[in-house]
């Protein structure tokens, strides 16, 4: 289907080009061997009809006119070609027109930005960075697109700190989406920062994700692991309990920690009051096993399982069946032992074949939290599968 268009506007435009000059030519005694332009749009055209789009293409590029008429018959071919994997000959239309002296301000814009997408599609992103950054600079309508650009590039390259400050650009021009992007981008420099040991650099990223995004949970979750490693429990709990207000479907992902919190702090019987709220305004499977857990170690597992099993009764799961068994098998002997651990066997392989987490944005599955989806490259859109396999 490209090449069919490809080939049609070959031929529109070399019979643009033909008709402009036969007009042209009105204006001068006739002689048509003394008018080569005549002769190589009839070249061209015996080249297309040859299906010899190449060669045509070379006469195209080298005998018509760049007008006010013809400038759209070139972008539009480039961006075929762009669209279709032909970069180097896309590339090459736009430096053509590029070298023509017979465009205005506006079009060399267009004919510039249009090069700079054949760039990116190349691959060559300094080139087309070059490119965006000096439409921008310049100021006009386009610059707000090319700063889209622009971002797209930062984020490939993980080039943070231009991420951060072309997002800030854009927000400041009405892109108020983008403050979802902005946290996300300050975490990943937070990330960096704690790997190095920069904690006070790494806080201070998290709170600049937190003022953008005040809903950010991936800046409150990694508030919490960075204060529960330097030792202050309340600032790591503070930090996660506020992941419910957020967007409780993450609140499992600060059970474990917030436990790990609880516990130096010896204070299990805040931390059981804290996962029933949890439960009673967020039922999930993850809290339903914390809190038996929790009760199991206070009361003893005869509670513990209680506590399950009446949870199950009203929301059946593969993972909470697979921890009652648990209990079960801890106080079972003989063949009704043998039985229990079967089933658990068929419990944990369902369990261990299901994905836990999906992008509510394309569907894309994993065991794995990702912040920036592998698939559709959404921030923020992938979270804990809920269900009779998951939550």
């Amino acid at each position: 289907m490209a090449d069919l268009l490809i080939g049609v506007l070959l031929f529109v435009a070399i019979l643009i080009g033909w008709l402009l000059g036969k007009l042209e030519s009105r204006k001068r005694p006739k002689n048509a061997n003394s008018n080569p332009l005549t002769r190589e749009y009839f070249r061209g055209l015996n080249l297309l009809l040859n299906e010899r789009q190449d060669e045509a293409m070379e006469v195209f590029l080298r005998t018509l006119q760049v007008s006010s008429d013809t400038i759209e018959t070139y972008l539009v071919m480039g961006s075929l070609f762009r669209r279709r994997g032909e970069v180097d000959r896309a590339i090459r239309i736009h430096q053509d027109l590029l070298a023509r002296p017979t465009l205005d301000k506006t079009q060399q814009v267009t004919v510039r930005f249009e090069l700079a997408k054949d760039y990116l599609k190349a691959g060559l992103f300094d080139r087309a960075e070059r490119i965006l950054k000096e439409i921008v600079d310049e100021g006009g309508p386009s610059s707000v697109v090319c700063l889209e650009y622009l971002l797209s590039i930062f984020e490939q390259e993980k080039e943070w700190p231009d991420a951060i400050e072309v997002a800030q650009k854009l927000i400041s021009q009405g892109k108020a989406a983008l403050v979802l992007k902005l946290a996300h981008y300050h975490c990943e420099l937070a990330e960096h920062c704690m790997k190095r040991g920069d904690r006070a650099d790494a806080r201070q990223h998290l709170q600049k994700a937190l003022k953008a995004d005040g809903a950010c949970v991936r800046a409150s979750l990694a508030m919490g692991r960075l204060e529960r490693e330097a030792g202050d429990y309340h600032a790591a709990i503070d930090a996660l309990r506020l992941i419910r207000q957020q967007d409780a479907d993450y609140l499992t992902e600060a059970l474990e920690p917030l436990s790990a919190c609880y516990d130096a702090l010896e204070q299990k019987e805040t931390f059981v009051q804290f996962l029933f709220e949890c439960l009673e305004a967020h039922p999930a499977i993850s809290v339903v096993i914390a809190l038996s857990d929790q009760v199991e170690a206070l009361k003893g597992d005869v509670e513990g399982a209680y506590v399950l099993s009446e949870y199950l009764k009203k929301r059946p799961s593969v993972k909470g069946l697979n921890r009652l068994i648990d209990y079960h098998i801890a106080n079972a002997e003989g063949a009704a032992k043998e039985n229990l651990e079967l089933l658990q066997a068929f419990t944990r392989q369902l369990i261990r074949n299901k994905p836990v987490y999906r992008c509510g944005s394309c569907g894309f599955e994993g065991k794995q939290l990702h912040w920036h989806c592998p698939g559709c490259k959404e921030w923020g859109s992938i979270k804990p599968i809920h269900g009779l396999e998951g939550e």
